[in-house]
């Protein structure tokens, strides 16, 4: 059955104000940290806004940032994470997460960047994503992510960047969809298995993009030649496609 995006939203348990108990149940799902750097700091009772990778709000004790960058931790993302509403800055880059992006990610309205990279989730891109209405940066580069690109991302106006290189995305893109991505500047989806008959003539109404990857995927027809009013535009990356027709007819 489809949701529209409204729905989507009831569809997400109600937010908890307990970030203590957000991130223990995050750390519960972590079963490997090499290094023990949550199992001996992570602690019960003790001041959470002191704990490695975590930073709070100035004004109340609410997590803004969870930064477990480069850790070698294994083990799935808790569906708790949606209850860290101030969270503002998410980076899990360079681990081993598996399994799916939990649904409740949608709940963290206040999040503007967001960095996944480098670890082994899978399945589909979540389409309660689209509710993350601050968002400026997101990434989710070299994962094993499957299905679509959400419809639903298309619509975050604030979006500067869009990184998924190097997963298993397939569908087309949406030819409308730079209308509503005015400050986009970085688009990032080579080496998945995208395609359609045209890159999307929507491109041009992204005038702030600088740089565009779409190589290795599989893409047809000919290099539009509105790409020639991308004024801003420094890396045009499309080999590996099934497109025709010559890079001077842009220029």
């Amino acid at each position: 059955m489809e949701i529209c995006l409204s729905d989507a939203s009831l569809l997400i348990n109600s937010r908890s104000p307990d970030d203590e108990g957000s991130l223990l149940a995050i750390k519960a799902h972590i079963t490997s940290n090499p290094n023990n750097i949550l199992a001996n700091n992570w602690s019960a009772g003790t001041d959470f806004c002191t704990w490695i990778g975590v930073t709070c709000s100035r004004r109340r004790p609410r997590v803004t940032v969870l930064n477990l960058f480069n850790m070698s931790l294994q083990g799935t993302i808790a569906k708790e994470i949606g209850n860290l509403s101030f969270l503002t800055y998410l980076n899990i880059n360079n681990n081993s997460f598996s399994d799916v992006i939990p649904y409740e990610i949608g709940n963290l309205r206040r999040l503007r960047w967001v960095n996944m990279s480098y670890n082994q989730l899978s399945g589909e891109i979540p389409l309660s994503i689209g509710l993350l209405t601050s968002l400026e940066i997101l990434g989710i580069q070299y994962n094993h992510l499957t299905g679509a690109i959400p419809w639903s991302i298309f619509n975050i106006s604030s979006l500067q960047a869009i990184a998924f290189t190097g997963n298993q995305l397939s569908g087309t893109l949406p030819n409308d969809m730079c209308y509503h991505l005015p400050k986009l500047e970085g688009l990032y989806l080579s080496y998945n298995q995208l395609s359609g008959d045209n890159i999307p003539t929507s491109l041009s109404a992204c005038s702030q993009l600088n740089k565009l990857s779409l190589a290795y995927n599989n893409f047809s027809g000919r290099i539009p030649t509105h790409m020639g009013n991308l004024s801003r535009l420094q890396l045009l990356y499309i080999a590996a496609n099934k497109i025709k027709g010559k890079s001077f007819d842009i220029i």
